[in-house]
């Protein structure tokens, strides 16, 4: 994703990573709408909403997903046909392990700028991070690593006491191949 200008998918996306992370079902209700209407897929929203549960927690996570299939329901049943998108395919990662902790942790050390990243105070959530969340949700292939990063940009812009996390990952989104205008960008709409 090297564009200087984020597409106007990308801004949907991230419109609806937002009001998850916020909790505003009635306006994710619209933002899932325009998104569908704009050319995002169904399985793109599916796998945001499910990835974010790493940083939003999964009672809203779940609370996007079952809006979206609420509107899905009520668009079908009014004629609408919205476009699914790549199929999900499960990653190889989920059946190793060993294999996720590997990927996963090469991916958080590229997400860091090529800066290995251990959490020796707590080892568990070091393991949960690079097994877990860098393994097994970075596997899924329906974005790109720089599209995954705004994503999580989008969401964490949208909470309040996570700005650690939120400065780091912009940075973050810097490393997987976005461009700091395109970050900057993204952060000045988001807050329109």
């Amino acid at each position: 994703m090297k564009e200087e200008v984020l597409s106007q998918r990308m801004l949907l996306l991230c419109a609806c990573a937002a009001l998850e992370a916020r909790g505003d079902l009635q306006r994710l209700d619209l933002a899932i709408r325009e998104a569908l209407d704009g050319g995002v897929s169904v399985n793109e929203l599916k796998d945001a909403f499910a990835g974010l549960y790493a940083y939003t927690g999964f009672p809203r996570s779940l609370n996007a997903l079952n809006t979206l299939e609420r509107v899905l329901t009520e668009r079908k049943a009014a004629g609408i046909v919205d476009y699914e998108g790549k199929p999900f395919r499960r990653p190889a990662t989920w059946d190793d392990a060993t294999l996720a902790l590997q990927f996963g942790t090469e991916m958080q050390t590229r997400d860091e700028g090529g800066t290995p990243w251990d959490y020796t105070f707590c080892p568990q959530a070091d393991y949960y991070m690079k097994s877990h969340l860098f393994g097994d949700i970075f596997a899924c292939d329906q974005f790109t690593p720089a599209e995954r990063e705004l994503i999580t940009v989008s969401a964490l812009s949208a909470m309040d006491g996570v700005t650690p996390q939120f400065e780091g990952h912009k940075e973050c989104a810097v490393f997987m191949g976005n461009t700091k205008e395109q970050v900057d960008e993204l952060c000045r709409w988001l807050r329109e």
